[in-house]
């Protein structure tokens, strides 16, 4: 044998011998190298690489660290110096009823009046008389006259067909439908609902939180397309989020949930929400509660039974949740208030708000609550610690959803009794300019408050609330996780005015929020939302360096690759 083959036999073998896991090293499925890590542990450290095997986490550390784990069969990623995060969490979506809005009709994001007008006068050209339109949801803050329609821009294109504008908690029909639904102004208000009439006693065509009261004349289908809902997740990834919390779902939806399971197709990791159908009668609600099958966190590291959730109050993008002080008098033009006394309404009675969520309590269930307004909270915070009182249980983790409006007194007693925040300031981006308009800049102040809540001790976790629309930043509510913390970062509009600007949080604060804080809110942290040994292998490779790039550049960051249980769950071309 030549010495020149002897020394060629030689290298490949040590080659060989390099590239092999170390006799007590284990092979990893996955190893990323020379990247910059934002761990998001308790100390926020960056590391450079990092090892999967079996789904969870085996190293984390510097190149040197990790390159022992690699062997023959281990997928070797290059970070080419980019940036990596945990798996994002939006711990509040509706993909359920995302896909089965789109499956009926595709989501259209109508901007003003006009172009509701003209989606209106397309669709009367098609069905019966006597059949009802309902448009895509519009918020009188998004349209650019900050205002609702009024029956008459209604009644001008669709004359002889009912009409309903949705509004979420809040409707406009148009005189036909008012004549279909058979609303006169002899009407009464539903309870915590109003028909808003004019000075003559007639509807004007305004409905705030009139609950079922228009159920019988929305057919719904009542199914989700298990494809759709797929497609949907399959956004989530390209988006950079892992795992959702789905935030209303029935128990039919949950199914839906447990069918794409078993086929395989669940893409990312879910927690259900189960939202209680008859929260107004004590009795209905044990009932339904002794009835579940499945007991509170029970379910796998993809899916499981999440909380019970309960609705208190509306919405302050239409002008019904529940606030300490009148709307005041510039909510005349954005919301149609001429009650200088207004204060928006409860949908429950507060006894029963608080019966709910003692009896969810004293069963051994977290209870979250759609609360939007300041009044609203106090009354949900009352029911809270009334059924601590009652049942000591130290680590529940009942949650108040929106809660938009904080006070420092609000923030303290949350944090006082465990009570956790999930809250959008994609919102803020959106709605802050007509709201500060509508509400006075001072009250926009502390709106979606992120700092005052963090200085309480209130563990906070932001999100989108995605619900119509499929484009990440197109959708009614964007499920873009960069611009969500772009705007909890600037506090900056899309007119481009900062409002409320000492509530802005940093960097590594709003990334905790979509991770290691967002973990908790279901009850995962030992498993989720931080880069660390043992824990799952969920992780995003960005675009941008996170911590560095302009403000305007945030929010503009992508996802290049998704990476769920050390799988490549996508992967940007």
């Amino acid at each position: 044998m030549t010495s020149k083959l002897f020394g060629s036999l030689v290298l490949s073998t040590l080659v060989v011998i390099l590239s092999q896991p170390t006799r007590n090293t284990p092979q990893a499925d996955l190893v990323l190298l020379n990247a910059r890590i934002l761990t998001v542990d308790d100390r926020f450290r960056v590391a450079a690489a990092l090892a999967v095997r079996d789904g969870r986490f085996v190293a984390i550390g510097s190149n040197e660290d990790v390159r022992p784990h690699i062997g023959g069969g281990t997928r070797v990623i290059d970070g080419r110096g980019r940036t990596v995060v945990p798996g994002l969490i939006d711990t509040h979506v509706h993909a359920l009823d995302v896909a089965e809005a789109e499956a009926a009709q595709p989501f259209q994001n109508l901007q003003s009046i006009d172009a509701l007008q003209a989606w209106i006068r397309q669709s009367a050209r098609s069905g019966q008389d006597e059949t009802w339109i309902w448009t895509p949801r519009v918020y009188p803050t998004r349209f650019r006259e900050h205002r609702f329609p009024t029956r008459q821009e209604l009644d001008a294109v669709a004359p002889d067909r009912p009409v309903a504008v949705d509004c979420a908690y809040a409707f406009v029909l148009n005189s036909a439908a008012l004549r279909a639904a058979r609303i006169t102004r002899n009407s009464t208000d539903p309870p915590g609902g109003a028909i808003v009439k004019d000075a003559a006693g007639e509807p004007t065509g305004l409905l705030r939180n009139v609950g079922g009261l228009l159920a019988p004349f929305r057919a719904r289908s009542g199914s989700v397309s298990l494809d759709m809902l797929e497609q949907i997740h399959r956004q989530y990834l390209a988006a950079g989020l892992t795992s959702v919390i789905e935030r209303g779902a029935t128990l039919d939806g949950y199914k839906s949930y447990e069918e794409l399971r078993r086929a395989g197709r669940l893409r990312v990791r879910a927690t259900v929400t189960i939202r209680i159908p008859r929260a107004d009668e004590a009795a209905e609600v044990e009932r339904f509660i002794q009835g579940l099958a499945r007991r509170p966190g029970s379910g796998d590291e993809w899916l499981k039974m999440g909380p019970l959730k309960i609705v208190a109050d509306g919405g302050i993008l239409i002008g019904t949740s529940f606030m300490r002080q009148p709307y005041g008098p510039s909510a005349r033009q954005l919301y149609a208030v001429d009650d200088p006394r207004y204060r928006g309404f409860l949908s429950l009675t507060p006894q029963q708000i608080a019966s709910a969520i003692a009896i969810g309590h004293r069963l051994g269930w977290q209870m979250v609550v759609h609360v939007t307004g300041d009044a609203g909270v106090d009354v949900v915070l009352d029911a809270i610690e009334a059924a601590q009182k009652e049942h000591p249980a130290p680590d529940r983790r009942h949650t108040l959803l929106h809660a938009y409006f904080v006070h420092p007194e609000t923030a303290a007693r949350a944090a006082r009794l465990g009570v956790l925040v999930d809250t959008q300031p994609a919102w803020h981006y959106k709605d802050a300019d007509a709201l500060a308009d509508g509400l006075g800049r001072e009250r926009l102040t502390h709106f979606i408050g992120l700092r005052t809540w963090r200085e309480a001790g209130v563990e906070v976790a932001i999100n989108t609330d995605h619900m119509f629309g499929l484009d990440r930043n197109e959708a009614l509510n964007p499920f873009n996780p960069f611009l969500t913390m772009y705007s909890a970062t600037t506090r900056r509009t899309e007119g481009g005015r900062i409002v409320g600007g000492n509530e802005a949080v940093s960097r590594q604060e709003a990334l905790r929020m979509m991770t290691s804080m967002a973990a908790r809110f279901s009850f995962d942290e030992n498993n989720r939302g931080s880069i660390e040994t043992g824990k799952l292998g969920d992780f995003v490779v960005l675009s941008g360096h996170f911590l560095t790039v302009s403000a305007e550049q945030l929010r503009a960051i992508r996802a290049d690759l998704t990476v769920i249980g050390g799988h490549v769950a996508f992967e940007r071309r």
